[in-house]
């Protein structure tokens, strides 16, 4: 978090990850004049990026929105372009604005604004006079990242350019992806006709090939992507979708490919030659996963193979009935594929293996299973809900627990702990954890009004869709201390909390973040609240909200 602000030479030389701490409430106290060159200082590109989220990006608009400079778009973030109010964008100017805001991020918007995303893009079709359906290649560069937002005619009919800006794209639609492939296939592109393509083919077309079907797959030899250099995600997508064009079964119950071993595990082309499943389960013997469990995990990728693994791996063990810790830390992406029996079998006692477990880049867990998993560590005699544990299982993770689990943290553990992202307990449980942290971050004496180094300890227990656990007065007590809240946090708080605070409150909770209160206005909590406010208490904002 910044708590002080250093001279603009040394702005300029702070990492990207402390601008990462631009909060409304660590700059409250800055000259306007400090906080605009630290918005400045964040327009990084490239790796050098400066991460920001919505609450940030909008505190930072609206502490520049009045600045005379505001249309000098290159003066700052592309994501912070994202909620200027684009009335104020002189028409001569809509040009020069969408040419910076192509290089920002779509993605960042939240459920409640994404709104804005429609708007942006039928602004600037009109800025740049499309009509027709069609994007010339100098349009195409204009629109930047946006070009994520278009429609399938739109990628289908323009230049091919556009294939370089999806890349950039966090997500594709299944429409898109079809005028994706329907472009790829007409060989009207940088990368030539299906004919030609190779490995390096599938390279340069970097992310997009983790969208496409296998009405693009199958244009490739079969041999094609037995190279490490292509990515795990790839080669996944690969064998998933000429699996489905090709639906190649075997009936053989004997190993007729060659027995898998530690040789053939270390070959790239591993599992490949397997791309029979029958095959794969007969040629793997349970002493080679036992073996080498680490190397199968890290190669084979799809569930119904990684079913097998475990399935041997169970199999290697019966005689034992436990499977060894060291072997569970080295599951990786085979945890995933578990039943109740295979956690029955794993020795779950250490920290190193918990955390091992919950390495979410191994994906999701099924909550029951994750359940039995806890409760399996739990049950070792000295193991408890201390801070490290919290730290590996996460806010959500945490949220699968009982009450009484919740209940037994101590205060120092909530204390000591990474901050949780807690916003899918239920309320029970978020009220058992609010009060552990009130406890726990809360100073023995001290005014009326919560610290603002206190509140930044416990926003992330602030948060939850239509019901928190901070009480009414709690949240008033936040209205007097100048914490600059913004509205993803806001719009969280307990419905009925929000629901009894006053104009006057609010404005004061939301301090510096007050003009996004309009912005909001559609979202179901805050038009409820509007609706319950008189009109002259309404008009004193001056915001433009029109309630009851």
């Amino acid at each position: 978090m910044l708590h002080k602000l250093p001279g603009t030479l040394l702005l300029l030389s702070l990492s990207s990850s402390v601008l990462q701490g631009f909060t409304c409430l660590s700059v409250s106290t800055f000259k306007k004049t400090q906080v605009k060159k630290l918005v400045k200082a964040c327009r990084r590109k490239g790796r050098n990026k400066v991460l920001l989220q919505e609450t940030q990006l909008t505190c930072m608009y609206n502490h520049i929105s009045k600045e005379s400079d505001v249309t000098s778009f290159d003066l700052y973030p592309p994501d912070v372009l994202l909620y200027y109010d684009y009335s104020l964008v002189p028409p001569s100017l809509c040009r020069a604005y969408f040419t910076q805001l192509g290089e920002a991020d779509f993605s960042v918007f939240s459920p409640a604004l994404s709104y804005k995303r429609k708007t942006l893009l039928v602004n600037a079709l009109r800025c740049l006079g499309v009509f027709n359906g069609r994007l010339t290649r100098d349009q195409v560069e204009v629109l930047g990242n946006m070009c994520c937002l278009l429609s399938p005619p739109y990628i289908r009919d323009s230049d091919p350019l556009i294939l370089e800006k999806l890349k950039n794209c966090a997500d594709i639609s299944s429409d898109q992806v079809a005028a994706v492939e329907t472009l790829l296939l007409s060989g009207n592109t940088p990368y030539g006709a299906p004919s030609v393509w190779n490995l390096q083919t599938l390279k340069n077309l970097e992310t997009l090939p983790l969208y496409l079907t296998s009405a693009f797959f199958e244009k490739f030899d079969s041999g094609v992507l037995r190279n490490n250099g292509v990515s795990k995600q790839k080669i996944r997508q690969f064998k998933r979708e000429t699996k489905r064009s090709l639906q190649r079964r075997s009936k053989t119950t004997f190993c007729t490919v060659g027995n898998i071993t530690q040789v053939t595990i270390s070959d790239p082309a591993f599992p490949f030659d397997y791309d029979d499943i029958t095959q794969f389960e007969v040629c793997l013997s349970p002493q080679t996963v036992k073996d080498n469990l680490a190397a199968i995990t890290d190669k084979v990728l799809e569930e119904e193979y990684l079913i097998i693994v475990l399935s041997k791996l169970r199999e290697a063990y019966m005689a034992h009935s436990t499977i060894a810790e060291s072997q569970v830390k080295l599951l990786g992406p085979a945890s995933r594929v578990a039943s109740t029996t295979d956690i029955n079998m794993w020795n779950i006692s250490e920290i190193d293996t918990l955390s091992a477990l919950m390495d979410s880049s191994n994906g999701e867990w099924e909550q029951s299973l994750l359940r039995a998993i806890i409760r399996k560590y739990l049950s070792i005699t000295g193991n408890k809900l201390g801070s490290a544990e919290l730290n590996s299982l996460g806010g959500a993770n945490l949220c699968t627990l009982d009450i009484s689990n919740l209940s037994s943290i101590s205060t120092q553990s909530i204390k000591d702990a990474d901050a949780l992202e807690i916003s899918n307990c239920t309320t029970e449980m978020k009220k058992v954890l609010f009060a552990l942290a009130k406890l726990a971050f809360s100073t023995t004496a001290r005014s009326t009004a919560v610290p603002a180094s206190t509140y930044q300890l416990l926003k992330s227990f602030l948060r939850r869709p239509r019901e928190a656990g901070a009480p009414l007065s709690f949240i008033q007590e936040l209205s007097t201390s100048n914490v600059n809240m913004d509205m993803s946090t806001f719009t969280s708080l307990d419905e009925n909390v929000v629901l009894s605070l006053t104009v006057s409150e609010v404005q004061g909770l939301l301090g510096s973040n007050l003009i996004e209160l309009k912005s909001y206005e559609n979202q179901t909590l805050v038009q409820s609240w509007i609706r319950l406010q008189p009109q002259s208490q309404l008009d004193t904002l001056a915001i433009g909200l029109t309630g009851g």
